[in-house]
């Protein structure tokens, strides 16, 4: 059994031991983070879980956050990740737990669009579909792990184009999109 809750800043610690056995200590590395750097995660969307028994940080077993990006230069969407559930105790719906509350609190916050980079198989049951047919790029990223979910009925419409950081993150230079927005 698992406790979902808004995160908590004595939750940060055991995140960041958690992200490291959920995708190793390369994370870092990934191109989606890289889209994260200097940006706050969108506020009131992130979520951990707890071990039922155990609601310190030291029974965290899932963690889910949204950072603000743009596409097409101009239209505000939600970047989801990383999604991260201890190891063992994976197969206990906590994934599942933390998308589904999640993205019904994005959509009642007024957001209108999710992006994710990952499998298909696995977010296609919370409604994601392939982002490259629909007109969207993440520069950097395989096309075929870029994900896109509406929010609200109409959240797709006219959204196509080339996905770059918040307006307020400090883009790295290795984001292809990002180079000519960097300060001189």
């Amino acid at each position: 059994m698992f406790v979902i809750t808004a995160e908590r800043p004595g939750d940060a610690a055991a995140i960041d031991i958690l992200l490291d056995r959920a995708f190793g200590p390369d994370r870092h590395g990934k191109i989606a983070y890289r889209y994260r750097r200097g940006v706050k995660p969108v506020a009131g969307l992130s979520l951990v879980a707890h071990d039922a028994a155990d609601a310190s940080a030291a029974g965290l077993v899932g963690s889910i956050r949204y950072w603000p990006v743009v596409v097409g230069g101009e239209a505000p969407a939600l970047l989801l990740g990383p999604l991260a559930v201890e190891p063992a105790r994976r197969g206990e719906s906590i994934g599942h737990g933390l998308i589904r509350r999640s993205m019904a609190m994005a959509a009642a916050a007024g957001h209108r669009a999710a992006l994710l980079v990952g499998e298909i198989s696995y977010y296609g049951q919370f409604g994601f579909d392939p982002a490259p047919p629909r007109g969207l790029d993440m520069p950097g990223e395989a096309p075929h792990r870029l994900l896109v979910a509406a929010l609200a009925a109409d959240g797709l419409a006219g959204l196509h184009g080339r996905i770059g950081p918040a307006p307020e993150a400090h883009p790295a230079a290795d984001i292809p999109c990002c180079t000519a927005r960097l300060p001189a």
